[in-house]
């Protein structure tokens, strides 16, 4: 809690941020260069992305307005609420509930009733306290319930092979599809995305 106001699971605190650079590295002999962190870990890579890194044990100043990358890649993957942290689905349908916000879900033309949104869910108890606390959230959002969540993407930068292996900037916060395979050893990955499907409106 913080000035009375709980703090959603899936935001940040100051003392999580890890500035571990990145490097380009070798792959293997004939392989190409593939994005890297110099000391690489178990679990940096998912999906074929390099994620970025974080610590996640809530110390230091909350920062209302950032993820912490490795708990909002969690929710997405488990579907679980992004204030309580516990599975977002409804015990007897199966369905998801989820919040969804002009700047934070992108429509599939091609697609009837879906979505990608890098926003994780919400369970149905927590709607109202998000709703009420994050003024973003009561500009055009809709409450909806989903059927299906698919991972197809991430938010990223992407970087450039410099001299010696250095890894250059060259594009912030893109996304990134999961079958755009060739951008794939450029990236480091700050978001999963999923793909909503079924969406239909649901009451409060």
């Amino acid at each position: 809690m913080v000035g009375g106001l709980r703090v959603p699971y899936v935001l940040a605190f100051s003392g999580e941020l890890v500035s571990t650079p990145v490097r380009f590295c070798a792959v293997k002999p004939g392989g190409g260069l593939r994005l890297s962190y110099p000391i690489p870990q178990k679990g940096d890579w998912s999906y074929g992305v390099l994620r970025a890194r974080a610590a996640r044990h809530r110390r230091g100043e909350v920062l209302w307005r950032k993820v912490n990358p490795v708990r909002q890649w969690n929710c997405m993957r488990a579907i679980w609420c992004q204030v309580c942290g516990r599975d977002a689905r409804d015990p007897d349908s199966g369905r998801m509930s989820w919040i969804i916000t002009p700047t934070a879900f992108r429509p599939v033309a091609w697609l009837p009733e879906a979505g990608d949104t890098n926003q994780p869910a919400t369970c149905q108890g927590c709607v109202p306290e998000a709703l009420e606390m994050c003024p973003r959230l009561g500009v055009g959002a809709r409450v909806v319930s989903v059927g299906e969540a698919e991972p197809v993407a991430v938010l990223a930068d992407v970087f450039q092979p410099g001299r010696g292996g250095a890894a250059i900037l060259s594009r912030h916060n893109v996304y990134v599809g999961l079958d755009e395979f060739a951008l794939h050893p450029r990236v480091l990955a700050t978001q999963l995305v999923v793909r909503l499907h079924d969406i239909r409106e649901a009451a409060l």
